[in-house]
């Protein structure tokens, strides 16, 4: 059986792993394939990002050591804190306690890279058969196989191609023409900077951070009526090893990612010029000042001291994952777009990974592929099965993140006096069971009990 996998971000890499895992032992000739356009690993995976409870599992489904790994080098936040623009605490929301989803460690912010770095690790020690530099121009469907067309004139063909390729992806054009990710009239702003470049009225007041007793949260998440602005410590680092995140997000007609630095600029400070903490100080404004003379300075040398610039996009919701044939899947953003403030993207996409990987290896053993070297029915089942499995929950979850990004766009004096009250109101009494369905979602045994039915 031969799987090419289109896209290696942490989406492509999870279902590599396992399908590797879970395949390995049913079908002696499988050859797994995965390719990436950039032209190595180290390019394209930037950006921060928090790290939810259950992807923090399924990466533990993947490697103990990876995920202890994690833990250990991102910063534990198992609270946030809300404010407005003028220093007003709304309250403080439980995001994910090591107590409550226990195994998991609880959330954690962290670098993307260093997440992408910990799972590729993994797949190169099993000998992943990775190819960089690899543009796919095409995927067409014929009788033999799926026939993935590149840039550079080569055709591969497979049983079964996986679109990891994201938001734009040429995968999914294939399958499913006519359905694309939209820009969605906001766009997001960010870096990270030193410990030292955040004031200290803002750091955490003891590390590790005392999530059980704290009254507070360093991670914080502030609004006003023309934007958002958040930031938080990545590492349980102080000093020169000490790193923060910090992303503005806000709405604009523009969705290029090429934007001057100079205009960036200026936006950002206009933008949050009066913006306070809770003590009056212009922290916001401070971070901004540094994070763009950094990114000047540096931007052309080092990649981690970059402004990056992130549109964000919606699609609509797919009925189906898969093609009616099973051959071409979708995993990630590929199938369901997750803006950044859903805070579930990456998550999502490594649960998708082993849903289906779990599911193809049942029908393969179900249909008997491998002795009639057949897989096309195997291939249909899993195809419709997973879609039934992850699309609910993926639908569920979008549509809590479209109500989020609203409350990020320019509203009336009139409507940010009603957020804030009623926003505060809700942390107020919010227990911490509120995300429960979500950060509790336990994939393998989730996939456990979707197989009784099927047996």
């Amino acid at each position: 059986m031969k799987i090419v996998i289109v896209g290696t971000g942490i989406s492509g890499l999870t279902a590599y792993h396992f399908l590797h895992r879970f395949l390995t032992p049913l079908t002696p000739n499988l050859q797994i394939d995965a390719y990436e356009s950039y032209s190595s690993p180290s390019i394209g995976i930037g950006g921060t990002l928090g790290l939810a409870p259950n992807g923090l599992y399924t990466i533990k489904l993947i490697s103990e050591q990876a995920h202890t790994s994690i833990l250990a080098s991102g910063f534990p936040c198992a609270k946030f804190e809300f404010r407005n623009s003028r220093g007003k605490i709304l309250g403080l929301m439980s995001s994910g306690s090591p107590d409550r989803y226990p195994g998991t460690g609880g959330e954690v912010m962290h670098s993307r890279a260093a997440i992408y770095e910990e799972i590729l690790k993994v797949l190169e020690e099993q000998g992943a058969r990775i190819h960089y530099g690899k543009t796919v121009v095409r995927v067409v469907t014929k009788e033999e196989g799926v026939e993935v067309i590149f840039e550079d004139g080569e055709v591969v063909t497979a049983d079964l191609v996986i679109g990891a390729d994201g938001i734009k992806s040429t995968v999914r054009k294939a399958a499913f023409p006519g359905v694309e990710a939209r820009f969605e009239g906001l766009v997001g702003v960010g870096s990270t900077i030193p410990y030292s470049a955040v004031p200290s009225s803002e750091h955490p007041k003891e590390i590790p951070y005392d999530y059980k007793n704290a009254k507070y949260s360093p991670t914080v998440m502030t609004f006003g009526n023309n934007g958002f602005f958040g930031y938080s410590p990545i590492n349980s680092k102080t000093g020169e090893e000490g790193r923060y995140q910090w992303w503005s997000t806000a709405e604009s007609d523009s969705e290029s990612r090429n934007l001057p630095i100079e205009e960036i600029e200026t936006q950002l400070l206009e933008r949050h010029k009066d913006w306070v903490n809770p003590q009056g100080e212009k922290v916001i404004d401070s971070i901004i000042r540094f994070a763009i003379q950094q990114h000047k300075d540096n931007a052309d040398t080092d990649r981690s001291k970059r402004i990056l610039v992130l549109p964000n996009y919606y699609m609509q919701i797919m009925d189906q994952y898969h093609s009616d044939d099973g051959r071409i899947l979708l995993m990630g953003d590929a199938a369901h777009v997750m803006p950044p403030h859903s805070g579930q993207g990456v998550s999502l996409a490594s649960e998708d990974g082993y849903v289906y990987a779990r599911l193809l290896a049942h029908e393969i053993q179900r249909t008997n592929a491998v002795e009639s070297s057949d897989y096309k029915a195997a291939l249909s089942a899993a195809g419709k099965y997973y879609t039934k499995m992850r699309k609910p929950r993926n639908d569920k979850i979008m549509a809590i993140a479209a109500r989020s990004g609203n409350m990020k766009r320019n509203i009336s004096w009139w409507e940010e006096m009603s957020r804030d009250f009623f926003f505060g109101l809700f942390l107020k009494f919010a227990p911490d069971s509120i995300h429960d369905g979500t950060f509790g979602y336990k994939v393998d045994e989730e996939v456990d009990k979707f197989l009784k039915t099927k047996s």
